[in-house]
């Protein structure tokens, strides 16, 4: 569980009190270039970063697996730079994370962001138009924990799973007993 500062909880009890503070998301993409983004309207700093606002919406895709979904991003109006890096580099399985963060209506700036979501991105599709739009999906990274993982019945898995047994660690053609063959005259008689 992560604690918020004291900025973050001020911000909180304002909102308890029936004032309206801003919920910005702050996405962050770890392509080849890092890529800062939000859903705010106007650029904001937090962490050291300017995050660009670029992100159309953020939705949850709902694909019946449980708990833990997948999300769709729609970045409307991007930049060509934004288009190259999207159309060149191979998206698919590089790392987004969402923050949800409080913005203090009095100054402007990010009291406090927490980590909402982590995963990584498929494939990216390009709508081309007057406005050009790149959308793309990411599954959460417990989706990676509930895949089946493949077991084979070898020594090095008997180890991984119940360290110090051998009872896999076999050889057959040097563990076996040597074969003894009868001489011929046995058969004849």
């Amino acid at each position: 569980m992560r604690t918020l500062n004291a900025g973050a909880l001020s911000l909180l009890a304002r909102i308890a009190a029936g004032e309206q503070v801003p919920l910005v998301q702050l996405v962050v993409m770890e392509l080849s270039e890092t890529v800062y983004l939000t859903t705010a309207g106007c650029p904001v700093e937090w962490d050291g970063h300017t995050w660009a606002p670029a992100v159309g919406t953020i939705e949850p895709i709902e694909d019946g697996t449980g708990e833990i979904q997948a999300l769709s991003f729609q970045l409307p109006g991007v930049t060509e730079a934004q288009l190259a890096l999207a159309l060149v580099e191979p998206v698919e399985g590089k790392t987004v994370r969402v923050y949800d963060a409080l913005i203090d209506p009095q100054t402007g700036e990010i009291a406090d962001a927490a980590l909402a979501w982590a995963g990584s991105f498929n494939v990216p599709g390009i709508e081309d138009g007057p406005m050009a739009t790149v959308s793309v999906t990411a599954e959460h990274r417990g989706m990676q924990a509930l895949r089946v993982k493949p077991s084979r019945y070898t020594h090095d898995e008997q180890n991984r799973r119940y360290p110090g047994d051998t009872s896999l660690d076999i050889d057959p053609t040097t563990d076996a007993a040597p074969l003894a063959w009868p001489a011929a005259s046995y058969f004849r008689k």
